[in-house]
């Protein structure tokens, strides 16, 4: 046993060269001392420093020693450093009286010297009592304790420790904790613990620790050496000297790993050195796999007793820990783990190849696919690999793992990814990341080789590939022929729940696009519960946010917000909150509360899933997500031009990838609504035109241009295009436009002054709207709609609550249009925007410029303004523009 005469410099002179760098790790130091410093009759009394080598115990211990002998006031200080030869009761009683006499305190050297004799029954109480005599702080440290391994010794410690006088503190620093029965004064709050976990350095001290070698690191390269290292001293210290010779630290550090010169020479002579060859050779094999089990452990090595080399291994300190959060379960140092793996490769090809099928089929058997594969490619065995990815690869796409399955297929060698059935799976994953023009090339290439060498494919294989076109054409059209050779297969009778989920999704989503609802809800149901047999959560997931899709589409908004609902807290619990899907089912419920006029709800729900939806890989759902956000904030914010520029940068329809029809029908009264409000009348026609383009004339298409008409004050126009809507000749996408519909007849008949029919055209629309709670459509009819309510009040029978809910949620104006501005007024006002000339606006709309002339000072007269500009800021403050 080394005693020494306490001295920084001495001390330090021991200490190997990795660690001679002064750190002084305050954090550290600080807790030491809030142990060591506690008052006389505290618990405190034992602190234990214990870490793998290479850790810097005993520096930090050097340092921290130093520190308080630099105080006023310092305690005594004893050093000890334990060595193998010193288990041996009368040599250590021995040690510990000589590093008590050479402390350089008179008091305690003289009271040692009245110590019995070493081999005296009764020394352990005689020193604890003259200590105690003695009265003055005294802090014993033990280096190496876990060289101590004597029964005797270990007795005598321990009971020293447990009767030791109030004065003495005792630091205990070794690779682990020697067996001694401190177990009840740790429960009593006596002992201080430090791991390795604590002597990690940080980036700040690994950077303090660099600049000591003259080395200086950019940010980037401080948390890559940070995160190799995972903060180990020696490892850091070994680092340091590398990038002191090196030129270029950046590449020095790119290559810094276990099989280094400078490492692997340190591994060998300080960890390694002290396994036996059989210990040895497990780690070896262990270091197949990233962190493994001790039962994957058993198969690797063969060695049936595994668990108990693994806690020998864990008890000494090795380089090896348990990985949090996953009991069970063990890893090795990332630097330890890269030598070992060199180490492997010299077992030979061939028994590295079994080593990495083995690790294969375990993973795969445990459910851990990626770890699979990963594990058949480094075995270099194209047909274990085959095996493995025809089981689990689209299991893995779609559950969302996709970037993992392009990463192995990246690597796969040409042989295996020429197989039909990766093809195929290249194609699946190729969608999944959004890069649809790869996964047609490859979908070709497919075809080709299966015609030029007349490849039988497999019906499993026919049914995927079928699936997979089909989710091509949705993307980038032919839509109905796609369907139509999916649909000659027999989908959902595979027998295989992950495939026939696949198939029925795209045939659901198809139809959905198709704005064949009815077909896209059943297949939507069959795709939704095969994937829940099949447990592909994210296939629920999606098959959930396009049944809400559905519900919305079919104004079903309780329906809507159920599937929505159930999708949302489905990914929560799946921890799917990164999936596209998810925040679709939020968008969804968002349109819910916007559709109830629920104005908190609905912008929470639209600032959480919007932002995340506009970068998606499938462009639709983001043109969706920008329009969907732009109409429901349009009411609140504070630039409404703004707003509509959005609405008019994204409400043309994309060629390659259109919306479902239901989210047009959805959205486009909304958006031309917009327009008009902010006056851009020529945009809101075009809205009309557009969707007459896209859905041909149907009942959306005339119910936008009789808006128009509307607001031309073109009453006629306006009832001759809504005839064909309100008498079914022209069917809507969506009961939303009927609803809209129903309201226009009411106020063109309330202008005509036709009551009888303005109150039953009311009734029609609050029949279709009452069951689901749909005000939107009443929101946006204005001060109008609510005078025409207010004058009908309580005629409405069983709609008469309704009716008055209608009405709470219709905003009232600083003063009504109807009161302010004549017709004709209003139809002069709408065209100021435009600032065509007074020339111009008579010609549009076929009256003498003298007309236009005195309307226009009707309108500054009664808005009280002076100037075309600020009459129409003033129309905009009051809700007339």
């Amino acid at each position: 046993m080394s005693v020494v005469k306490w001295d920084t410099h001495q001390v330090r002179a021991q200490v190997p060269s990795y660690a001679h760098p002064v750190i002084r790790r305050q954090r550290l130091l600080d807790s030491l001392s809030d142990a060591m410093f506690s008052p006389p009759g505290s618990p405190t009394t034992i602190a234990m420093l214990i870490a793998p080598v290479g850790a810097g115990k005993t520096m930090l211990l050097a340092d921290w020693t130093a520190a308080v002998s630099a105080r006023p006031n310092p305690p005594t200080i004893a050093w000890l450093t334990v060595e193998e030869q010193d288990n041996d009761l009368d040599a250590v009683r021995a040690a510990v009286r000589i590093a008590l006499e050479n402390t350089g305190n008179p008091a305690v050297s003289d009271a040692v010297r009245q110590l019995p004799p070493t081999t005296d029954d009764n020394y352990t109480v005689a020193l604890a009592q003259v200590l105690d005599a003695v009265g003055d702080p005294i802090w014993l440290v033990l280096d190496d304790a876990h060289l101590l391994h004597d029964p005797a010794v270990l007795e005598s410690l321990g009971q020293f420790l447990r009767w030791a006088p109030p004065s003495l503190r005792t630091i205990l620093a070794g690779r682990f904790e020697p067996p001694l029965a401190v177990h009840r004064m740790r429960l009593e709050g006596r002992v201080c613990d430090l791991s390795h976990r604590e002597l990690a350095f940080t980036e700040d001290e690994a950077a303090t620790l660099f600049a000591e070698h003259g080395v200086r690191l950019s940010s980037c390269d401080l948390a890559k050496i940070s995160s190799r290292t995972e903060g180990w001293a020696a490892g850091l210290r070994l680092a340091a000297i590398s990038l002191a010779r090196h030129p270029d630290p950046s590449a020095m550090i790119a290559d810094f790993s276990g099989d280094s010169r400078v490492v692997a020479d340190y591994l060998v002579n300080e960890v390694l050195d002290g396994l036996t060859s059989d210990e040895r050779e497990f780690v070896v094999e262990t270091s197949i796999p990233d962190a493994f089990t001790a039962e994957l452990a058993e198969m690797l090595t063969g060695n049936q007793d595994a668990r108990t080399v693994l806690d020998a291994l864990e008890h000494g300190n090795f380089l090896i820990e348990r990985v949090a959060g996953s009991p069970g379960w063990y890893r090795y140092h990332p630097l330890l783990r890269e030598y070992l793996r060199a180490e492997v490769g010299r077992l030979g090809r061939r028994a590295v190849g079994d080593l990495e099928r083995v690790a294969a089929g375990w993973f795969a058997q445990s459910g851990d696919h990626v770890h699979a594969l990963e594990h058949a490619l480094h075995a270099g065995d194209d047909d274990t690999l085959l095996t493995l990815l025809r089981e689990c690869g689209l299991r893995l796409v779609l559950a969302g793992r996709w970037a993992a399955v392009i990463d192995v297929l990246d690597r796969a060698s040409p042989a295996a990814c020429a197989d039909p059935s990766v093809r195929l799976l290249r194609v699946a994953a190729e969608l999944a990341r959004g890069n649809t023009a790869a996964a047609s090339s490859t979908l070709s290439v497919l075809d080709r080789a299966a015609e030029e060498e007349q490849l039988e494919i497999a019906p499993d294989l026919e049914l995927l590939g079928d699936g997979l076109r089909l989710q091509v054409a949705v993307q980038t059209g032919g839509i109905e022929d796609a369907l139509e050779t999916l649909q000659s297969d027999p989908v959902g009778a595979a027998g295989d729940p992950e495939l026939d989920s696949f198939a029925l999704l795209q045939e659901g989503m198809a139809e959905l696009y198709l704005g064949r609802l009815g077909p896209a809800g059943r297949h939507l149901e069959s795709a939704l519960a095969n994937a829940r047999a099949a447990g592909l959560p994210a296939v629920v997931l999606q098959s959930l946010a396009a049944l809400s899709a559905v519900a919305a589409y079919r104004c079903r908004l309780d329906e809507m917000d159920a599937r929505a609902t159930e999708a949302a807290d489905y990914a929560r619990a799946h921890e799917l909150t990164d999936n596209v899907y998810f925040h679709v089912a939020l968008l969804f419920s968002a349109f819910g509360h916007y559709q109830r006029v629920e104005e908190e709800a609905m912008h929470r729900l639209v600032h959480e899933s919007v932002p995340r939806l506009v970068d998606s890989v499938d462009l639709a759902v983001g043109r969706a997500s920008v329009l969907f956000g732009a109409v429901f904030d349009f009411e609140s914010t504070d630039d409404r031009h703004a707003a509509a520029r959005v609405m008019r940068d994204h409400c043309a329809p994309m060629k390659d990838r259109p919306l479902p029809p239901g989210a047009t029908a959805l959205v486009v009264p909304s958006v031309q609504r917009a327009f008009l409000q902010v006056g851009e009348p020529v945009w809101a026609a075009r809205v009309a035109d557009l969707t007459a383009a896209e859905f041909g004339h149907g009942g959306e298409a005339a119910v936008l241009q009789a808006a128009m008409s509307l607001h031309h004050r073109r009453l006629d126009s306006a009832r001759r295009e809504l005839a064909p809507v309100l008498g079914g000749e022209l069917e809507c996408v969506s009961d939303m436009t009927l609803i809209r519909a129903w309201l226009m007849a009411a106020s063109i008949a309330d202008t005509k002054n036709e009551s009888i029919d303005a109150r039953a055209a009311l009734i029609e629309a609050m029949t279709i709207a009452e069951p689901e709670g749909i005000l939107r459509p009443f929101f946006d009819g204005g001060e109008p709609l609510r005078d025409l309510l207010d004058r009908h009040r309580g005629r409405f029978g069983v709609y008469d609550k309704f009716a008055e809910r209608a009405r709470s949620v219709i905003p009232q104006s600083a003063q009504g249009a109807t009161d302010l501005l004549t017709p004709r007024e209003m139809e002069l006002l709408v065209e100021l925007p435009s600032w065509h000339t007074a020339e111009q606006i008579a010609a549009d709309l076929f009256v003498s410029v003298n007309t236009v002339k005195t309307h226009l000072r009707g309108i500054y007269r009664k808005l009280d303004v002076r100037t075309r500009r600020d009459a129409i800021t003033e129309a905009r403050a009051r809700g007339l523009l």
